[in-house]
């Protein structure tokens, strides 16, 4: 039991900032596109109503931040979640959130 505590210790600096990513609505509202499959910025940008400095900005928040990820092919760059796991978390979390009112 003490090596879990002193692993989840070790990670308590990493696990805030990935949290903290989470702590805008327009990450949030990517995320949500990005449950739904890949998609480029321009097309993202269309969906979401968001310039696509504003966006690429956020997206590069998130990708430092783990959440998601890029491939380039040719002229685009796509977007998806790094982790499949991270559809099923937002859902908790969006579960566990409505609780609250």
């Amino acid at each position: 039991m003490e090596r879990e505590k002193n692993v989840l210790e070790d990670d308590l600096d990493q696990i805030a900032e990935c949290l903290k990513a989470l702590a805008h609505p327009a990450r949030i509202r990517i995320l949500e596109e990005l449950r739904r499959g890949r998609k480029c910025v321009n097309e993202l940008s269309e969906r979401i109503g968001m310039a696509q400095a504003n966006l690429s900005q956020h997206l590069g928040l998130l990708k430092n931040t783990g959440w998601v990820k890029r491939k380039k092919e040719a002229v685009y760059v796509y977007y998806s979640l790094s982790d499949e796991g991270i559809s099923t978390a937002l859902a908790k979390i969006c579960e566990v959130i409505q609780r609250f009112k």
